[in-house]
């Protein structure tokens, strides 16, 4: 390299440490600067996590919620069987109850399972409620296919079977469904079930079976029915 070439290089350095020079640097930032950009660093951090945390909550409650509807209890439980009775849910929404004539039915199995099709029900042995005046539309709620008909008997080969639509249940009503061992007279060592719709709010309960020679068909009131059966009581089989 000759003479020059270093002049010029050196002119060249010195030109440049002059510009950088004269550009006003930022001063190194103090301890105490460096603590606080440090603290707030970590709460941006924080917050972000918070964030996403309650974004993943939200994500499995609403995961949860959708299971619920899917799984709860508004979800048709589909058959239900027991010794004394068959519940099965219909495609149309009404629910169908099978009696067994061989074994005595079990009150509160019955009334339990029925609340899982959204049937509210009080079932009683020994004894029947029913409201006076006894609300409408029984004979839209449940139909049967004992009404009129022979007794069922486990000769027969009958089975008590009734349908019954929960959404035609009016607010405030239910059904009461009184379940007696008849033990003497005519029909003694019988099984009798009455169904009727009561006011939840206002009824009355009573031991007395209805007499079935006297009721409509010889099974039902004409706002309920009552199904007479070959149950094992005390004087059956």
């Amino acid at each position: 390299m000759s003479g020059n070439d270093q002049m010029m290089g050196s002119a060249q350095v010195s030109a440049l440490r002059d510009a950088i020079s004269g550009v006003a640097m930022p001063e190194r930032p103090g301890i105490e600067a460096i603590k606080a950009m440090g603290r707030a660093h970590r709460r941006s951090r924080a917050s972000a996590f918070a964030g996403l945390s309650v974004a993943g909550a939200a994500a499995g409650t609403a995961l949860a919620l959708s299971l619920a509807g899917a799984l709860g209890p508004g979800r048709t439980p589909g058959t239900i069987r027991t010794a004394s009775f068959t519940l099965a849910s219909n495609s149309n929404g009404t629910a169908t109850l099978i009696i067994n004539p061989k074994e005595l039915l079990d009150p509160a199995a019955l009334q339990s399972d029925l609340a899982l099709y959204g049937i509210p029900a009080k079932v009683t042995a020994g004894s029947l409620c029913s409201s006076d005046p006894a609300p409408s539309g029984f004979s839209q709620i449940v139909s049967s296919n004992l009404a009129g008909s022979a007794t069922a008997t486990p000769q027969s080969g009958v089975q008590p079977t009734l349908t019954i639509d929960p959404t035609a249940i009016p607010a405030g009503t239910e059904l009461s469904v009184g379940d007696f061992q008849l033990g003497s007279g005519e029909y003694a060592g019988q099984q009798q079930a009455d169904f009727v719709l009561i006011n939840t709010s206002s009824y009355t309960c009573s031991s007395t079976p209805p007499d079935a020679n006297s009721l409509p068909d010889g099974y039902g009131p004409a706002d309920g029915i009552g199904l007479l059966y070959n149950g094992r009581g005390p004087a059956g089989p």
